[in-house]
Parts: structure tokens; sequence; C-alpha cells
């Protein structure tokens, strides 16, 4: 099919959003919106007597039953029925997200099953002419193409930048803060509550110890690796879960006529929890602790005294971050 013809036949299919109050979720508006940025072509100005019409019937707020949308034609025929994932809190990004999935797929709809219809009906006049077939009854259970549109429209990335500090009684020598930088991904269709699971990286300042005839210098780079449990409470979306945590050490020693460097690399497993608080439609302010145990340590002692620890790493200890992010999908 040419474009140009493509474009035509678009024109031919009018959707009109009917009107609803502004606190649905998603409200007519939002999906008007959402249908002009998804298929420009698609939504359309005309009234009921275009060449094709059909009208999108959104959920009413407040109903008990899973949210729904409808299209109907001019007869007042069911030509498409869906059922959607209910929003956890009627927030303004959870149902711009949620309009965002009706537009693909009322725009699925139109490329797959009206525009083939009206092509071939321009192509046969005599179609025209022929009784319409039946609506097939509403399924209650979404089709596998629809079913993958509501992963996509959910699904995020959460990059942050942030800086966290270390608390130990047992540890030595070390310096306990360092900047990091996170990736994170959600698993599931759910917009409310899933998986969530982060990878971050982070650098800490050079820690010096003097001794005499020497001294001891000693960088470290932490990073990890979480699995969180989340769930969205009012604006705020709590998180729980596990994590691995790794410190890889730069350890070096000078003395007056040479120098020695060696890496270590130290693990501990923790129970991570945080807290995400939007700052807009993209922007959040990400609250974090962490409680670990080490299961991989070691202790570094002074030249000639190995009762003086010059660096250490601690069997229990805690983290506990700040960080500001943002989300994309």
């Amino acid at each position: 099919m040419q474009p140009s013809l493509a474009l035509l036949i678009l024109h031919a299919v009018s959707v009109l959003v009917a009107p609803g109050p502004e606190d649905s979720c998603p409200s007519a508006r939002q999906v008007s919106a959402a249908l002009l940025e998804h298929a420009p072509a698609v939504p359309s100005t005309r009234g009921p007597d275009s060449e094709s019409a059909l009208t999108l019937v959104l959920p009413a707020p407040g109903t008990s039953q899973e949210p729904s949308v409808s299209l109907i034609d001019q007869q007042g025929r069911l030509r498409l029925f869906r059922t959607l994932a209910r929003p956890g809190a009627a927030h303004a990004r959870d149902c711009v997200a949620l309009a965002d999935t009706v537009a693909i797929i009322v725009q699925r709809y139109l490329e797959e099953v009206e525009l083939p219809e009206l092509e071939a009906a321009r192509k046969s006049p005599e179609i025209l002419a022929a009784p319409p077939a039946p609506a097939p009854p509403p399924s209650p259970s979404p089709s596998p193409l629809v079913a993958a549109s509501p992963l996509r429209a959910w699904a995020r990335w959460d990059v942050s930048l942030g800086i966290s500090q270390r608390f130990s009684g047992q540890m030595a020598g070390l310096e306990p803060y360092d900047l990091r930088l996170s990736l994170a991904r959600t698993l599931g269709a759910r917009m409310d509550t899933g998986l969530l699971l982060r990878l971050w990286s982070g650098l800490s300042g050079w820690t010096t110890h003097y001794w005499n005839g020497g001294r001891g210098e000693v960088i470290r780079v932490p990073s990890g690796l979480e699995l969180m449990w989340r769930r969205a409470v009012s604006a705020v979306e709590l998180q729980l879960g596990l994590a691995g945590l790794l410190d890889c050490w730069i350890l070096g020693a000078r003395y007056q006529t040479n120098a020695q460097w060696d890496f270590r690399v130290a693990i501990a497993g923790a129970l991570t929890g945080g807290m995400q608080v939007p700052l807009g439609k993209r922007l959040f302010l990400r609250f974090s602790l962490d409680f670990a145990v080490g299961a991989l340590r070691y202790r570094y002692v002074e030249p000639g005294d190995p009762n003086e620890t010059a660096f250490s790493t601690p069997r229990v200890f805690g983290d506990a971050a700040v960080a500001f992010g943002m989300s994309l999908r």
C-alpha cells in the first residue's frame, strides 16, 4: 500500500471520544491528546456524518468493575472491547500512561481491522451493499497483541545520581562517603505494584594512613545489584528487597624507596529498603537504607605492628543514601 493511500484511508475513519468528567482516569481530554500524539491521522474533528465514525467510550469513575474501553460504530454495534489494568491511585502521570495505552489499542485496531476493511471496500464496491457481519461478543480476556501494550506502557527506567554514607563501629580507616550512579527497571505490567531491578556503582574518596617510614592509601569502588518489591502508597512508592554488595579496593603502600599496589574485593549481602517521592511527571527523590552483613572481609595492619589496624572491612554495617533521578518509559 502506498503511504498516500494509507493516509487517505485513515482520514476516512473518525474516532470521537465520548465526553466524561475530568476526574476520570484517564479523562476524555487525556485520551484525545494521546490519540493526537500516537496517531495524528486517526482523531478527527468531523462529525458523525463522516464516511466511517467510531465513538470511544471510556470507563466511568468510581465503578467497582475492572476499567474498560469500547468502540461503538454509527449503528450502535460494539466493534472493540478491552479491559485495562486498574491504576493504584489516580495520579496525573498514571492517568496519562493509561491514556497512552488506550491510544495504542485504538491505533492498532484501526490499522489491523478497520483500515483493511475500508481498503477492501474501496476495491470492491459491491461489498458495501452486503449486510455487515454481526459483531462478536466482547471477550473478557484481552488478545495477546493488546495484553502487551500495558506492559510497555507501565514499565519504566529510573536513572539517578546520589550520595551515600556507610555506618559501622567495626570499620577503620575507610572513607564512609561515596557517590553513586544507579539504573533501575520495573518488572511487570502494573504501575502500582511489582518488582524492581536496580544496578548501581559508585566511587569513594581516597583515605590515607601514616606509619613510621611510610603511608598507606585506599580508595573504595562500591557496587550493588538489588531485587525489590515495590508498592505505590498515595504519591509515594515504597521499595523493599534483597541486595548483593561488592566493594573493590585499590590499596597502595608507599615507603621511602618504593611503592606497592594491591587490589581486593569484599562481598556482602543486604536487606534494602527505599522510598521514592515524585517531584513532578518525571523527576523523583529517593531515600534508601541498607543493612548488610559481610561475607568476604579483609584487615590490613601496619608494617611491624600486627596489633595496629590500618584498614579493615566491617562484619555488619549500614548504608544510608539519598538520590535525585528521572523516570523514563
